[in-house]
């Protein structure tokens, strides 16, 4: 979507803005859509998602192109097959729209919301794709914090485990305390999540060092820890060792080391 624009306003004494009629920002907003759960009375979440992407088309297909007055324009993405083409024009061409990630998803998968991670679907980018492709607080993605943040669930003993449950730290005896502090005496057997500063990430022994508790993260916020992919996909591009995650491996794993397409670099 677009960025609001604020007309100037009028100009008084003391640099005080006038008591005429002012501008309203201009703003261009729209939706994109790449996927469905409910569509009106229908239940989607446990259809695959070949039918769920047919069905958005066809129903897109008979919305009117001029919204109503209050209603968010929506743009469709649609969903296409992966080839070396497609996927290399995707990469490096306009689309139409500013590119954030690429989502790819088996045919045949479909939403279980009582898990948090699916080998059935993968969300990748680069920084070609997308200036967040590391997780900072500047509006500009310029200044990169000095470490890794990472949202991890706390348990039993102070252990720290990921989306998939896997085990990759623990907290010292101080952190615990501070953790203790925050949740103001709360039951940590429930579902209790942290925002750490990580000072280190070992990605082949699927290990986090905490360096820092940051805060404890509400439940209305987020629902789920990070991955593990998601850690270790940070902590690489961060490292700049996106060897086996770069475009070109991605593109190697579509066509199987047997070619790239035309003009990509093996």
């Amino acid at each position: 979507g677009g960025r609001g624009y604020r007309g100037p306003g009028g100009g008084g004494k003391g640099g005080r803005a006038g008591r005429g009629p002012r501008e309203k920002p201009i703003v261009n907003r729209t939706y994109a859509v790449c996927d469905v759960l409910v569509w009106g009375d229908t239940d989607l979440a446990t259809a695959d998602t070949e039918c769920r992407m047919f069905w958005l088309e066809s129903r897109f297909a008979e919305i009117s192109d001029a919204p109503s007055r209050r209603a968010r324009p929506l743009k469709l993405i649609l969903a296409k097959p992966v080839t070396p083409e497609y996927l290399s024009q995707c990469y490096h061409t306009d689309v139409g729209y500013v590119k954030d990630s690429f989502l790819f998803m088996h045919r045949e998968s479909h939403y279980q919301s009582s898990e948090a991670v699916t080998p059935l679907a993968l969300m990748w980018r680069d920084r070609q794709i997308s200036r967040w492709v590391i997780d900072t607080p500047d509006p500009q993605a310029l200044v990169l914090p000095e470490r890794q943040v990472v949202v991890l669930e706390v348990r039993k003993g102070g252990y720290l485990r990921t989306a998939e449950r896997t085990i990759v730290g623990q907290l010292d005896d101080k952190q615990m305390g501070e953790v203790q502090e925050m949740v103001r005496g709360a039951n940590l057997e429930r579902k209790t999540l942290v925002r750490c500063e990580a000072s280190g990430v070992d990605v082949a022994a699927h290990k986090v060092t905490i360096a820092k508790v940051c805060c404890v993260v509400a439940a209305k916020a987020r629902v789920w820890p990070d991955s593990w992919g998601r850690i270790a996909f940070q902590h690489l591009q961060r490292q700049g060792q996106v060897q086996h995650i770069s475009f070109q491996a991605l593109m190697r794993a579509v066509v199987g080391d047997v070619g790239l397409a035309a003009g990509e670099v093996k």
